[in-house]
């Protein structure tokens, strides 16, 4: 029974992975991540579960819904995308309240990372978002455009992940 739980567990991992690079893909191409890859994470979720004590359900259940009701409350700012709260969510399922401090603090610090980038003389290497022109070079308006945070949100994930495969 071991064995299988370990193959479960192996291969939950590599679709989180998996779904997470692809989530952070397609968010520095278009400024979106479809609900595919955050419903990916939540399917895999059960086989990296599986065989585990039942606190690893129940922690994992109630810190997405923490997530997502933080990042609902972001949203409704404008300070998040849909596609990240969700995708915030489902990585929370993952990481309970053990990982939830690995999952916030990286995604804090890839995000501060990338805004430095967007800031700084680099944003000229960076995409776009899709429909908009060129940004001034001015700080202000860059302040003003909106930067792909599923990349940052991805990178706290596969903290997570990376986590949960050593331990």
């Amino acid at each position: 029974m071991d064995s299988v739980a370990g193959l479960f567990e192996e291969f939950a991992i590599f679709a989180l992975l998996v779904a997470l690079v692809a989530a952070a893909l397609s968010d520095a191409r278009t400024y979106l991540i479809p609900n595919r890859y955050a419903a990916a994470i939540v399917a895999a979720f059960p086989f990296f579960a599986f065989g585990k004590p039942l606190d690893v359900w129940l922690f994992g259940l109630l810190a997405g819904v923490l997530l997502l009701s933080a990042g609902t409350a972001l949203f409704a700012r404008r300070l998040l995308g849909g596609g990240d709260v969700k995708l915030l969510a489902a990585i929370g399922l993952w990481s309970g309240f053990a990982q939830l401090p690995l999952l916030l603090m990286g995604t804090a610090l890839a995000g501060g990372a990338l805004a430095i980038a967007y800031l700084s003389p680099l944003h000229n290497l960076l995409p776009l978002r899709s429909g908009s022109g060129a940004v001034s070079g001015d700080l202000r308006s860059r302040l003003q455009e909106p930067i792909p945070f599923g990349i940052a949100i991805a990178f706290g994930g596969m903290c997570v992940a990376l986590s949960l495969s050593i331990s």
